[in-house]
Protein backbone atom coordinates (compact mmCIF):
# COMPACT_ATOMS: atom_id res chain seq x y z
CA UNK A 1 0.00 0.00 0.00
CA UNK A 2 2.63 2.63 1.53
CA UNK A 3 4.56 1.72 -1.78
CA UNK A 4 2.24 2.92 -4.30
CA UNK A 5 2.36 6.82 -4.47
CA UNK A 6 6.20 6.26 -4.76
CA UNK A 7 6.02 3.04 -7.63
CA UNK A 8 3.49 5.16 -9.41
CA UNK A 9 5.79 8.34 -10.26
CA UNK A 10 9.07 6.56 -10.91
CA UNK A 11 7.03 4.17 -13.04
CA UNK A 12 6.26 7.81 -15.26
CA UNK A 13 9.70 8.73 -15.34
CA UNK A 14 11.63 5.81 -16.71
CA UNK A 15 8.05 5.22 -19.40
CA UNK A 16 8.67 9.18 -20.70
CA UNK A 17 11.02 9.73 -22.70
CA UNK A 18 14.52 11.57 -21.88
CA UNK A 19 13.55 14.52 -23.49
CA UNK A 20 10.35 15.03 -21.49
CA UNK A 21 11.79 13.75 -18.19
CA UNK A 22 14.26 16.12 -18.81
CA UNK A 23 12.07 19.40 -19.55
CA UNK A 24 9.58 18.43 -16.37
CA UNK A 25 13.30 18.07 -13.93
CA UNK A 26 14.65 21.33 -15.61
CA UNK A 27 11.38 23.66 -15.59
CA UNK A 28 11.38 24.76 -11.95
CA UNK A 29 15.40 25.85 -12.05
CA UNK A 30 14.52 27.94 -16.17
CA UNK A 31 11.14 29.65 -14.05
CA UNK A 32 13.68 30.85 -11.00
CA UNK A 33 16.20 32.42 -13.75
CA UNK A 34 13.39 33.76 -15.60
CA UNK A 35 12.48 35.43 -12.35
CA UNK A 36 15.85 36.60 -11.54
CA UNK A 37 16.54 38.21 -14.36
CA UNK A 38 12.72 39.93 -14.41
CA UNK A 39 13.92 41.50 -10.66
CA UNK A 40 17.63 42.62 -11.84
CA UNK A 41 15.79 44.36 -15.24
CA UNK A 42 13.36 45.66 -13.10
CA UNK A 43 15.92 47.38 -10.81
CA UNK A 44 18.03 48.78 -13.50
CA UNK A 45 17.96 51.85 -15.63
CA UNK A 46 18.42 52.28 -19.09
CA UNK A 47 20.25 55.32 -20.48
CA UNK A 48 16.43 56.33 -22.24
CA UNK A 49 15.23 55.97 -19.19
CA UNK A 50 17.49 58.39 -17.67
CA UNK A 51 17.10 60.69 -20.04
CA UNK A 52 13.29 60.70 -19.52
CA UNK A 53 13.62 61.20 -15.81
CA UNK A 54 15.69 64.31 -16.61
CA UNK A 55 13.35 65.72 -19.18
CA UNK A 56 10.72 65.36 -16.39
CA UNK A 57 12.17 67.36 -13.92
CA UNK A 58 13.06 69.93 -16.24
CA UNK A 59 9.76 70.23 -17.22
CA UNK A 60 8.50 70.35 -13.65
CA UNK A 61 11.17 73.12 -12.60
CA UNK A 62 10.10 75.17 -15.75
CA UNK A 63 6.21 75.28 -14.58
CA UNK A 64 7.69 76.14 -11.27
CA UNK A 65 9.19 78.87 -12.38
CA UNK A 66 6.43 80.09 -14.49
CA UNK A 67 4.26 80.05 -12.11
CA UNK A 68 6.08 81.26 -9.45
CA UNK A 69 6.93 84.40 -12.28
CA UNK A 70 3.42 84.63 -12.41
CA UNK A 71 2.75 84.87 -8.68
CA UNK A 72 4.97 88.01 -8.86
CA UNK A 73 3.48 89.69 -11.62
CA UNK A 74 1.50 92.88 -10.33
CA UNK A 75 -0.19 93.89 -13.84
CA UNK A 76 -1.50 92.04 -16.75
CA UNK A 77 1.81 93.42 -18.82
CA UNK A 78 4.39 91.30 -16.42
CA UNK A 79 1.70 88.47 -16.35
CA UNK A 80 2.46 88.57 -20.34
CA UNK A 81 5.52 88.70 -20.22
CA UNK A 82 6.00 85.33 -17.99
CA UNK A 83 3.29 83.56 -20.22
CA UNK A 84 5.53 84.61 -23.40
CA UNK A 85 9.18 83.47 -21.58
CA UNK A 86 7.63 79.69 -20.65
CA UNK A 87 5.01 79.73 -23.83
CA UNK A 88 6.61 76.20 -24.66
CA UNK A 89 5.67 74.51 -21.27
Amino acid sequence: MRLTPVLIPLLALTTLSGCVASKIVTAPFKAAGTVVETAVDATTQSQSEKEEDIGRRVLAERKAEREACLDRAESKEERKQCKDAYKDD
